[in-house]
């Protein structure tokens, strides 16, 4: 009986063990999982269109939006281990559903809205053009990934550098990039990143992340909440308007449930934004000179199928 109720007390324990070192994929040859994913993809254009009416130059505040979603199935399969307990991994993505615009087409669209809705459907067409697509990377214990191609992801109507794309590949994935930090509830960590971008200056990069609790999973979990940020000053490139100083931002967010008990993806939401901010010249009758700003921004939401 004591060594029941010992073994009992372990179990109980185990969680508050996980958390005294860092948490590992266990990975399984011939082991299968179903995702549903699902992708948000929206672009955005904001800025000011003037007027000179006599002697006086108007302003006119100029929003343009659009949006689309498209959804689909991943199986993932662990076909065999290296010697170092890296996985050679198979997804096979299929099952899409059919594009949706948000907002809807409408008769009365703005052109530049038009155009901003052609490129999404576009490039989410062209990711769903084959039935299905079969993906094969290396996968390590720790959740990081080699030999991920560009099929891993659709390719956007984004300028160069770009930022989205190669974040979107690695989270598309339903897998998590597990941090060396031990599994501690609420003890953040923050670290610099270097990071080069062409046409970008005087840029700076940021990872943060954390462990939070999740009582209310479906099993013994831990939410992994991770942030990268990205900034610079922009100096040019093909959407760069001419006698214009420009600001770079991405922001990528992902928060994911991770299974305690073989460091799995059960559920995640995942979103990034790439932006920039343009000042053009002085124009002459306005008190300060004319802005605008390009956005396009993805959210990602992934859950196991059981």
């Amino acid at each position: 009986m004591w060594k029941v109720l010992i073994f009992n007390l372990l179990l109980g324990c185990a969680p508050l063990l996980a958390q005294e070192k860092p948490l590992e994929r266990t990975l399984v040859p011939g082991d299968a999982r179903r995702y549903r994913v699902t992708l948000k993809v929206r672009s955005e254009l904001e800025g000011q269109q003037t007027e000179k009416i006599g002697a006086k130059t108007y302003v006119t505040p100029v929003s343009r939006v659009a949006g689309a979603t498209l959804s689909w199935i991943v199986t993932r399969r662990t076909l065999a281990l290296d010697e170092d307990k890296t996985a050679q991994t198979q997804e096979t993505i299929g099952a899409f559903s059919e594009i949706a615009f948000d907002p809807p087409p409408g008769a009365d669209d703005a052109e530049q809205v038009k155009q901003m809705r052609e490129a999404l459907a576009a490039a989410l067409t062209k990711w769903k053009s084959a039935e299905s697509r079969e993906l094969r990377f290396m996968e390590s214990t720790s959740g990081q990934l080699r030999g991920l191609t560009t099929e891993g992801a659709p390719l956007l109507d984004e300028p160069e550098p770009r930022l989205l794309t190669p974040w979107m590949l690695r989270a598309l994935r339903p897998t998590a990039a597990l941090p060396a930090q031990p599994l501690k509830f609420g003890a953040g960590w923050r670290e610099p990143r270097a990071v080069q971008l062409p046409k970008w200056s005087d840029v700076h990069g940021t990872e943060s992340g954390e462990w939070l609790e999740a009582p209310d999973a479906r099993e013994t979990a831990a939410r992994l909440h991770i942030v990268q940020q990205i900034s610079g000053k922009v100096t040019g490139g093909a959407d760069s308007p001419q006698e214009a100083t420009g600001e770079g931002r991405f922001y990528g967010e992902s928060l994911a449930l991770i299974s305690l008990a073989d460091g799995r993806v059960l559920t995640a939401t995942r979103s990034a934004t790439r932006e920039i901010t343009w000042t053009l010249a002085r124009v002459e009758g306005l008190p300060e000179p004319p802005r605008f700003r390009g956005k396009l921004s993805v959210e990602i939401s992934i859950e196991e199928i059981e």
